[in-house]
């Protein structure tokens, strides 16, 4: 755990294999962790072992808290996610999965659960009840998210889609248009638009009955992951090209980020939207300060300003520029 300056404040150690994710608790009072030796951990801020959840028969792939940092679910490699509380007394056991788990997560109001595996998504109840399943991709599904209002699930698949569903598994839109995997799907925070991230090297805006809305170009190697910021005005994707880079919501390029020295595997907004953190293969995760707008869009049209030059056509196309 660090401060905002890089300054290390705790080293969780405890885990005897790789850890495979981190994740705070709502208030910030805690941190869960999923590792390859089959057990996550809860820890408080000091990075004191607080509980360990054990009962996993394989790899956790991941685990997080529900909205209200009472209660822990986990996914693992042992086509099981589980459910805990905060000391690890396990609560519930999800067992109908025919392969492993590769994430889980509960809705914004911490009722239901979603999680993927295979070629499914499948949303449970707190009891381990399944509600419904989410089938219709033609390959591997690589994430699922709930809609702010928790009332949709977007999921993103290696069969170049992602697709739009309520609650009880009902298909409502699919968005086509990438021309490879889609590695992940997120709603923006309004649940009215979508931003989408593949292997086809760009990213893509859509509204929730599938209308594309914005191609972002410019990456030169696969694009990780996007994400909105919290009002939902930006993009922020991270590509295996060593950059990430933000973007208004129409596509126009703001800003590239550039000190990476190898993949930038993923990269997020703070909850205020004034920070960028970005996590790499090079071994670093750096935090970028966020410019004003104006700013922020002055820089973007400098950056384009050879291309523009020798594309006039484009910069009707950009007012901003103008």
């Amino acid at each position: 755990m660090w401060d905002l300056k890089g300054t290390p404040l705790a080293v969780l150690t405890g885990h005897q294999l790789p850890v495979n994710s981190a994740n705070f608790s709502p208030k910030g009072q805690r941190i869960v962790t999923a590792s390859s030796d089959k057990t996550a951990r809860v820890w408080n801020v000091k990075g004191t072992q607080i509980a360990v959840l054990r009962g996993h028969q394989d790899r956790v792939n991941s685990a997080s808290f529900d909205p209200d940092g009472q209660r822990i679910v986990t996914a693992s490699d042992d086509n099981t996610e589980r459910v805990w509380d905060l000391k690890g007394t396990p609560l519930d056991v999800l067992t109908v999965h025919q392969d492993r788990v590769n994430s889980a997560s509960f809705s914004p109001d911490g009722q239901r659960i979603v999680t993927v595996s295979s070629k499914t998504a499948r949303v449970w109840d707190l009891k381990g009840t399944p509600l419904a399943v989410l089938t219709g991709h033609q390959g591997i599904v690589n994430s699922a998210r709930f809609s702010p209002d928790g009332q949709h699930i977007v999921t993103a698949s290696v069969d170049k889609t992602a697709r739009v569903w309520d609650v009880k598994g009902t298909p409502l839109a699919v968005l086509t248009g990438h021309q490879d995997i889609v590695n992940s799907a997120s709603f923006g925070p309004k649940g009215q638009s979508i931003v989408t991230a593949s292997v086809d090297k760009t990213a893509r805006v859509w509204d929730v009955k599938g209308t594309p809305l914005a191609v972002l170009t410019g990456h030169q190697d696969i694009v990780n992951s996007a994400s909105f910021s919290p009002k939902g005005q930006r993009i922020v994707t991270a590509s295996d090209d060593n950059t990430a880079r933000m973007w208004d919501v129409k596509g126009t390029p703001l800003a590239v980020l550039t000190e990476h020295q190898d993949i930038v595997n993923s990269a997020s907004f703070s909850l205020k939207g004034q920070r960028i953190l970005t996590a790499s293969e090079d071994n670093t995760a750096r935090v970028w300060r966020v410019g004003g707008l104006d700013d922020l869009l002055t820089r973007g049209c400098d950056w384009l300003k050879d291309y523009l030059v020798s594309h006039p056509e484009e910069l009707k196309k950009l007012p901003v520029c103008q």
